[in-house]
């Protein structure tokens, strides 16, 4: 398979919006439409491996060893304490997948992700995206004890090991996730009558060099369709995977704008052609308590951030050689949890 069509799944994290638009947008008539999600505990039978010869895992380390050429090595420092709880938010963690097709697989590899913290008193909307390459220690497997990055655990212990990976390193309340994965991310921005995005010149020159026989963009405001919106989202050539997750939370924020107006029959035409492409362990009860804040956060604007933050973080090399970054958990969880809770202490 050619470069270019492996590297077409970035961004995938995108379609979140999606599911994040219809917590905020949809009425009752939502609870019909759940038997079309695909359920999961996010558990795997036997971890998979991270194939170093795959041209895609080759580039992303050759940028990863870009990205930590000019940072001092250092050891890894863990979170202290136990896992913080707040009763008052609810956080999922948000996993994009490296599908090439509509269909989940046990042996996908972790994409992007993303902490969604919902506020049940105040209506606040949160993301925070955590950078791939941070290297965090493997809790099981036959790896266990090495470090590689947080998106490569996927592959190792699906979203379950994902999850408990969070909850170890930053010593957060994570134990529900949603996946999605390429082919959700072009129907969900196109369920939605596309996004509006304001585009600097190198990304409007990106995504119409990439998007050939799509829209053209040009610098300034632009309406984007499914494919233009996704190589915006998965656009980091032109600076860094830093710029890219924002660029993927302006896509998340945009969707959520574009359903204010959605009729019940758009809506409904657009959980009838995203649910199917989307895995979650979420009860139907506990979407059903997600429904009941809708009104709460209706039109709220996105807080984000991103982990680690400036100055928490070195080099290392971890398994198969790879370079991380290596984190100061014990100063990012804090800075987590303030972000999430508005406070510096375990409720």
């Amino acid at each position: 398979m050619k470069k270019r069509t492996k590297n077409v799944i970035k961004g995938i994290l995108i379609p979140i919006a999606v599911i994040l638009s219809l917590l905020i947008a949809v009425g009752g008539f939502y609870w019909t439409k759940l038997d079309k999600l695909q359920f999961s505990d996010g558990k795997v039978e036997s971890g998979g491996t991270v194939d170093d010869s795959d041209d895609d895992v080759l580039e992303e380390e050759s940028r990863m060893a870009d990205a930590i050429s000019g940072l001092k090595e250092q050891e890894v420092i863990s979170a202290s304490g136990d896992v913080n709880e707040n009763k008052d938010y609810i956080n999922i963690l948000l996993i994009g997948t490296d599908e090439r097709t509509e269909y989940f697989n046990d042996n996908a590899r972790g994409d992007s992700c993303m902490i969604l913290t919902l506020g049940k008193k105040d209506g606040s909307v949160k993301l925070a995206s955590l950078e791939r390459g941070m290297g965090v220690p493997i809790l099981e497997g036959q790896y266990e004890g090495e470090y590689d990055w947080l998106t490569h655990t996927f592959r190792y212990g699906g979203a379950d090991l994902m999850m408990r990976e969070v909850r170890e390193c930053f010593k957060v309340d994570v134990d529900r996730y949603i996946r999605v994965n390429f082919a959700t991310f072009v129907q969900g921005i196109e369920s939605v009558g596309g996004v509006d995005i304001s585009l600097t010149e190198a990304e409007a020159a990106y995504i119409n060099k990439f998007n050939k026989g799509g829209i053209t963009c040009v610098a300034g405001q632009n309406h984007l369709d499914g494919r233009a919106a996704l190589e915006y989202a998965r656009c980091r050539k032109i600076d860094s995977d830093w710029q890219r997750v924002k660029r993927q939370r302006n896509v998340i924020q945009a969707a959520v704008n574009s359903t204010k107006d959605l009729s019940i029959s758009e809506l409904n035409d657009l959980m009838n052609q995203v649910f199917p492409l989307v895995q979650t362990n979420l009860s139907k009860l506990e979407i059903t308590e997600l429904l009941m804040l809708a009104p709460k956060c209706r039109g709220a604007s996105i807080q984000q951030i991103t982990i680690p933050i400036k100055d928490s973080y070195g080099g290392m090399t971890g398994l198969g050689g790879r370079s991380l970054f290596s984190v100061d958990f014990d100063t990012n969880a804090q800075a987590l949890r303030e972000f999430m809770y508005g406070e510096n202490s375990d409720s």
